[in-house]
C-alpha cells in the first residue's frame, strides 16, 4: 500500500486506490447508495458522521452535507441481465469535500487499513493520495464531470401530489438552476451571498450523456460528459470541494478541469 497523505497540506480531494482481494467486486448498477453508506461508514469521528448524516448545513430548510463522490472507475463488465457491474483490476474512486475534518479523517482512516469491505466483498487499498487544485485563475474553466450533473425542480400538481421536473442541459433554465444550487450551498456554508455570477454550458453532451439511475428507489436523471463553467476561482474552487448540481452527498456532481482536449479516464 502506497501512503501519500499529508495531513500538513490538505486538499479537499482524496483518491482512493484499490482492488478486490478476490479479482473482482460485482456491484449493482446503481451502486451510488453503497458508496455512500461506506463513506459514512469510514467516518471515524462518529459526532461528525451523525452530524453530516442526520442534520448537514441548513438554508432555507434545505440540507446540504458539502461533500460528494465520484463513479468507480476502471476496468468493468456489464451484466444487464442481472443490473450488475462487475470490476475487476485496480479501482479508483474519488472524495472531497470543502470540510477538513471529513478529509483528514477519511484520509487517516484509509492509510491505516489494508483492506475493507464494499458491498460484503474485500477490497485491498493500494494508494490513498491527496489531489491538488492546480489551475491557473481566468473567466471560464472546461470541467469533465466526474459522477454525474443533476439539477431539478420539486412542485406538487392541481391534486396535491408531488412531482419532480429534472433539467437537461439544453434547458433554458439549467444554467440558472445549477447557479441557484451553488448560491445556496454557499450561503449555507458560509451565511453570505456570493460575490459574482456563475453560468455553465454544455461543450461536448449529447442524450448519450444522459444518465438514469435509482437511489433508495427514487429515479434520478443526471448528466455526464464536458462543460464550460463561467465563474470567479473562488466559486470553482467551493464547486470543485461540495460538487455541482445537487444530490451531491449522494454521488452526483463531482469534476475535475481539464484541458480543451478533456482526459482519459474511462468512465462507466
Amino acid at each position: 500500500m502506497v501512503l501519500k497523505f499529508d495531513v500538513t497540506e490538505v486538499s479537499m480531494r482524496i483518491q482512493l486506490t484499490f482492488r478486490p482481494s478476490q479479482g473482482k467486486l460485482v456491484l449493482p448498477i446503481n451502486y451510488e447508495e453503497i458508496m455512500q453508506g461506506f463513506l459514512y461508514r469510514s467516518i471515524q469521528d462518529l459526532e461528525l458522521a451523525s452530524f453530516l448524516h442526520n442534520r448537514g448545513f441548513l438554508v432555507d430548510k434545505r440540507q446540504f452535507k458539502l461533500f460528494t463522490f465520484s463513479r468507480l472507475f476502471g476496468k468493468f463488465n456489464l451484466n444487464r441481465e442481472k443490473k450488475q457491474i462487475e470490476f475487476v483490476d485496480r479501482i479508483y474512486w474519488h472524495v472531497s469535500s470543502v470540510l477538513d475534518d471529513l478529509i483528514i479523517d477519511l484520509g487517516q482512516n484509509f492509510l491505516q487499513k489494508e483492506q475493507v469491505t464494499i458491498y460484503g466483498q474485500p477490497v485491498l487499498i493500494e494508494e490513498t493520495s491527496v489531489r491538488h487544485l492546480q489551475v491557473e485563475e481566468k473567466e471560464a474553466y472546461r470541467i469533465k464531470m466526474l459522477s454525474p450533473l443533476t439539477v431539478y425542480h420539486t412542485y406538487e400538481n392541481r391534486s396535491g401530489e408531488k412531482r419532480t421536473q429534472y433539467y437537461s442541459p439544453f434547458d433554458f433554465a439549467f444554467s440558472d438552476m445549477v447557479e441557484k444550487n451553488f448560491v445556496n450551498k454557499y450561503r449555507a456554508y458560509y451565511d453570505r451571498e456570493p460575490e459574482g455570477r456563475l453560468h455553465i454550458n454544455p461543450v461536448s453532451v449529447s442524450r448519450k450523456n444522459k444518465v438514469v439511475t435509482l437511489f433508495k428507489n427514487t429515479r434520478i436523471n443526471a448528466w455526464s460528459g464536458i462543460y464550460e463553467l463561467v465563474c470567479p476561482y473562488e466559486h470553482l474552487r467551493f464547486l470543485y470541494d461540495t460538487g455541482l448540481g445537487a444530490k451531491n452527498s449522494q454521488g452526483f456532481g463531482m469534476f475535475e478541469v481539464i484541458e480543451e482536449k478533456g482526459s482519459s479516464d474511462k468512465k462507466n
